[in-house]
């Protein structure tokens, strides 16, 4: 990571406040604007052309499989919350297990982030969720939503994603360098 004034400070600065912005949003109103989603994903993909930045195939590559994982990941729970227990959703006032934000959000961060750095977001997302989600939902029933675990997972992917990755890699893995 570079720091003071550089490419990579633009493009962190501009993804960090999109992110704070989602989840001020989503934890607010239940909605990620497509002013984020699509516009920030279209920034992301612009932003691909500049100096160190993770390159057009990356960010193009991200934003598909961030798209197409969540979509995946959405179709899924749906059917098993509709199998396990039916009219749960509805109880909820739903109608899917996951909105299409979220699914948008996660395009736009893998614009940013790429590949890998999509698979650690859902990943740690997945697990912020769990551990913060699931006491709060088992005690008060009250529905948290899924982008806000989202956009902190996809900011601690962009600052230390490479460093977990590594760390993983390294003393889980047992890969050396």
């Amino acid at each position: 990571m570079v720091h003071g004034i550089s490419w990579e400070a633009l493009r962190g600065g501009i993804f960090l406040s999109m992110l704070l912005g989602i989840s001020i949003s989503d934890a607010r109103f239940y909605i990620i604007p497509h002013e984020f989603s699509l516009g920030g994903t279209l920034i992301g993909l612009a932003m691909s052309f500049l100096p160190g930045g993770i390159g057009w195939a990356g960010a193009a590559g991200g934003a598909i499989v961030g798209y197409t994982v969540l979509w995946f990941i959405a179709a899924t729970g749906t059917r098993i919350i509709e199998k396990i227990s039916p009219g749960r959703l509805e109880e909820a006032g739903m109608d899917r297990a996951m909105g299409g934000g979220d699914i948008k959000m996660m395009m736009m961060v893998g614009s940013f982030v790429g590949i890998s750095g999509v698979a650690e977001t859902a990943f740690l997302g997945s697990l912020g969720a769990l551990v913060v989600y699931g006491p709060i939902a088992t005690l008060y029933r009250r529905l948290i939503p899924f982008g806000v675990f989202l956009a902190v997972a996809g900011a601690v992917t962009y600052v230390w994603g490479d460093a977990m990755m590594d760390w993983y890699l390294i003393r889980i893995i047992g890969l050396t360098a």
